[in-house]
């Protein structure tokens, strides 16, 4: 399984990977980036995205799969990054709902986010903190599904990884003291919550299925999408446990023409 997986797109080795990036490059809209690296949005259908960077020569350097959420965030971006092995690549610290202006990290919880739109927003990042509208995709990698708080209990007993019911942990986060040669975080969290919405979709292209949920974990609720062969049995009402890496976009910020 990889990634891509969550919005029905399946990719078993790199020739595979190549060929998405070469189809969004080809087909995706140019986003407006500073000289040099470029960015084309590719909107499959069903909510399912690619996002492939591209040289300077339009050649597809890489590419990320998003979904398109129905839900957004406040959130008060407080770090920002490069990746520095693909610098057309970077990530995102950010407070989800900040609740004291004059105090960015004062919202429900920080989260590490892969921004798929680095490229664009990037030079309007240069002076945190700034709080903007973000949209948060959870892509799944593990799901555990719980019919009741009983259930949930047992489940917890049994395996010994214990978090509470409704709980939003980012796996790594930086500190806004570290400097720019921070290490490169991981985008990655642990969720548990209630499930308040289940879709199975379809993605349009390769007519691959996978189920997108909304999940409350304790306040705000986030999207996750997943394979339908991870998370088949869950349902509205059930609680879940789940490992994920998180992508975020920043469509204020996007630069356009």
């Amino acid at each position: 399984m990889t990634y891509f997986d969550c919005v029905g797109f399946y990719v078993q080795q790199a020739a595979d990977l190549q060929a998405l990036a070469e189809q969004a490059a080809r087909l995706g809209r140019p986003l407006s980036t500073e000289p040099g690296f470029g960015l084309r949005r590719w909107e499959v259908g069903e909510g399912v995205e690619l996002w492939a960077e591209v040289g300077p020569s339009g050649e597809a350097l890489g590419v990320l799969p998003f979904f398109h959420p129905d839900l957004s965030h406040r959130a008060a971006v407080v770090a920002v990054g490069q990746d520095p092995d693909h610098p057309e690549e970077g990530w995102a610290e950010l407070w989800v709902d900040p609740t004291d202006p004059a105090e960015p990290c004062s919202g429900r919880f920080p989260l590490v986010c892969d921004l798929v739109d680095y490229l664009c927003v990037a030079p309007r990042l240069q002076h945190l903190p700034v709080t903007v509208e973000a949209h948060l995709v959870c892509f799944a990698d593990s799901v555990t599904a719980y019919q009741d708080a009983l259930d949930w209990a047992a489940g917890q007993e049994a395996t010994g990884f214990r978090m509470p019911p409704h709980a939003f942990a980012s796996t790594w986060h930086t500190a806004l003291d570290e400097g720019p040669d921070r290490e490169r975080p991981e985008a990655t969290a642990w969720l548990a919550g209630c499930v308040l919405r289940v879709e199975r979709r379809t993605n349009p292209r390769s007519q691959g299925t996978f189920l997108r949920l909304v999940v409350d974990v304790g306040g705000p609720a986030v999207e996750v999408v997943a394979p339908e062969a991870l998370a088949g049995a869950v349902q509205a009402g059930w609680l879940v446990q789940a490992g994920c890496w998180v992508l975020g976009r920043l469509p204020a910020l996007e630069a356009t023409g």
